[in-house]
């Protein structure tokens, strides 16, 4: 594990989240490590979840009462309706995701973003359908710690539809080698363009 107490204070945010109820799902760097490694595998900027539309207001709350209060829409699914947000309390800070779920499928719903790629307002007007299984994995141990996160398959084609779209700039290096053991590890077999989510123009 990294050493850096904002690690440490961190893996503490972890625990604390994974304990609520209902215990949320994760995504992002932390979720990789847990599929991954089990273990830290270098320093984060941040925590991620990720939840259904219909369970927003329950997080608010919670994460309310654990000092996360003020949140910046950083991604509207509609006008109004955020599906990206951010919080800070003191330095942990927090990504939310937040997931429109209609006729049974899991939607990433990118309206409008809050900041530009390459000087250029970021890319956006389009929804990614997300797996079935998303919601659906097994816990996994993170330091010894039990976490949900969200499938290998969500991981992935979350990063590889908005980079598709460009949304978020480039994906880093670490990101694409991420993905490929992501792939490496849970499907193997599945060729490049199966692995892009369906997406529609909003």
């Amino acid at each position: 594990m990294p050493a850096g107490d904002l690690t440490a204070r961190q893996l503490e945010l972890i625990a604390t989240l994974a304990a609520l109820e209902p215990p949320p799902w994760f995504m992002g760097g932390y979720a990789e490590d847990a599929l991954l490694a089990g273990a830290v595998t270098r320093e984060h900027e941040d925590v991620d979840l990720i939840f259904p539309r219909a369970e927003e207001e329950l997080r608010r709350g919670q994460l309310a009462e654990l000092g996360f209060r003020d949140w910046e829409t950083w991604g509207e699914a509609s006008p109004g309706v955020p599906f990206y947000l951010f919080g800070q309390s003191g330095d942990l800070r927090l990504d939310l995701g937040i997931v429109d779920q209609a006729n049974g499928s899991n939607w990433m719903r990118v309206h409008r973003l809050a900041f530009t790629v390459g000087g250029e307002e970021a890319p956006a007007g389009y929804q990614l359908r997300l797996p079935d299984d998303m919601f659906d994995h097994p816990t996994v141990e993170l330091e010894g710690i039990a976490l949900r996160p969200i499938s290998p398959l969500a991981l992935h084609q979350m990063r590889a539809g908005v980079a598709k779209r460009n949304s978020f700039g480039p994906l880093s290096e670490r990101q694409r080698v991420t993905m490929a053991e992501l792939r490496a590890r849970f499907f193997p077999e599945v060729q490049d363009d199966d692995l892009l989510p369906p997406s529609e123009p909003l």
